[in-house]
C-alpha cells in the first residue's frame, strides 16, 4: 500500500507546474518570433534544411545583385553606342562627308568639316560615359582616367585609348591585348573552376573595351580603322578646301576624301554589328536577372515554409497553454496543508 503524503503531492505539483510554465513560455516565444524553432536542438532536421536553403538564397542574392549592376552597365553602353551609331556616325558624319564630296555643296565644305570634327569630339565624349564611378568602355581598368583622349601631337590631333595612340601600328599588340581583357562575373550560369582555372563559359565577361567598338590600327592603305580618326582626317581635308569656292586643296585630297568616306561607311556598319552583339548580351543579362529573381523568391518561400510558424495555430496553442497554466495555479490553492503524521515525522 502506497501512502500519499502532502510533501509527495507538493513535489509532483511543482514538477507539473514547471512543465506547464515552460510550455507557456515556449508558446509565447513562438507567437512573438513567429518561428517554428529558436534553436537547432528544437528541430535539427528542419534547421539543417533551412540552413542549406539560406546558403543557396544568399548565393543567389549575390548573383542577382551582380547581374543587376552588370545589366544596368550594359544597358547604358547600348544606349551610348546607339547614340554614336544613329545620331552621330550614321547621321551627322556620314551625311556631312557625302555632302562634301558633291560639287554642288563645294562652298560648304569647310563648315561640313567643322561638323565632322564636332561629331568626332562628341563620339569621344560619349565613349567616355560613366556608370557610377567607373567608365563604361574603360575595359578592366574602368576606375582610372577617361579612356579616350584627343591629344595634339605635332600640330595634329591624335586619339589615344588609356594613353596609347590607337592609329600607331607599333601599338597593335598592346591594343589587341586590351580588346581581350576580361572581368568575369558570376551571373548564375554555374561558375566552375578546373585545377584553379575558371571556365570562361561558366561566367560573364563584364569588361567593355572601347576600341573594340570604334576600331583601332590602320589598314593596308595606311588609313585609320578608327571611326573618330577617319572623321578627323575628313575634317582636316574639308578644312583645307577654299573657303569661297570650296575647291580641293589638291587632287590627292579629293581622292583621299572619297576613299575615307567609303571607309567611314564601313566603320559605321561595323559599329552597327557591335551594337547588335552588345544588345544580345544585354538581353541575356535581362533574362538572367529575371531568372535569378524568380529563384530567390522561390527559395525565400521554401525558407518561410520551414521556419515561419502558422500564427493562428501558434496563438491557439498559446491560449491553451495559458489556460492550462492558470488551471495549474488554481489546483495549488486546493492542495491540503501538511498532515499531523507528516508534521510529526
Amino acid at each position: 500500500m502506497i501512502r500519499v503524503t502532502t510533501n509527495g503531492t507538493l513535489r509532483g505539483y511543482k514538477s507539473s507546474l514547471m512543465r506547464t510554465s515552460n510550455a507557456v513560455n515556449l508558446a509565447r516565444t513562438k507567437v512573438l518570433t513567429q518561428s517554428n524553432y529558436t534553436s537547432y536542438a528544437e528541430d535539427p532536421a528542419s534547421a539543417t534544411q533551412a540552413f542549406k536553403l539560406r546558403r543557396s538564397f544568399s548565393r543567389t542574392n549575390a548573383q542577382l545583385d551582380s547581374t543587376k549592376t552588370l545589366n544596368s552597365k550594359f544597358s547604358a553602353a547600348c544606349d551610348a553606342l546607339k547614340s554614336v551609331k544613329s545620331d552621330l556616325a550614321d547621321g551627322q558624319a556620314k551625311i556631312s562627308s557625302l555632302a562634301g564630296l558633291n560639287d554642288a555643296n563645294a562652298s560648304g565644305r569647310q563648315p561640313l568639316g567643322e561638323v565632322l570634327e564636332s561629331s568626332a569630339e562628341s563620339i569621344v565624349q560619349i565613349m567616355n560615359s560613366q556608370y557610377g564611378s567607373s567608365f563604361i568602355f574603360g575595359g578592366k581598368d574602368s576606375l582610372d582616367d577617361a579612356p579616350f583622349q584627343m591629344q595634339t601631337v605635332g600640330g595634329k590631333k591624335v586619339l589615344t585609348y588609356r594613353g596609347v595612340a590607337v592609329d600607331d601600328p607599333a601599338n597593335a599588340a598592346v591594343l589587341e591585348a586590351m580588346t581581350g581583357e576580361t572581368s568575369y562575373v558570376d551571373v548564375g550560369s554555374g561558375l566552375t573552376e578546373v585545377d584553379g582555372e575558371l571556365i570562361s563559359s561558366s561566367a560573364f565577361n563584364g569588361a567593355l573595351s572601347g576600341i573594340s567598338f570604334i576600331g583601332y590600327g590602320v589598314d593596308e592603305d595606311g588609313d585609320p580603322k578608327n571611326m573618330v580618326s577617319i572623321m578627323q582626317k575628313l575634317s582636316d581635308i574639308f578644312g583645307r578646301c577654299d573657303a569661297d569656292t570650296g575647291a580641293w586643296a589638291s587632287d590627292q585630297d579629293q581622292t583621299d576624301a572619297t576613299r575615307l568616306t567609303g571607309k567611314l561607311t564601313d566603320s559605321i556598319s561595323e559599329i552597327t554589328n557591335q551594337w547588335t552583339a552588345l544588345d544580345g548580351k544585354t538581353s541575356y543579362l535581362t533574362t538572367s536577372e529575371n531568372r535569378l529573381t524568380e529563384l530567390a523568391d522561390n527559395l525565400n518561400e521554401q525558407i518561410l515554409g520551414i521556419e515561419q510558424a502558422d500564427l493562428a495555430s501558434a496563438i491557439t496553442d498559446f491560449s491553451w497553454a495559458q489556460y492550462c497554466y492558470n488551471a495549474a495555479l488554481k489546483v495549488g490553492n486546493s492542495i491540503l496543508s501538511q498532515s499531523l503524521i507528516d508534521y510529526m515525522n
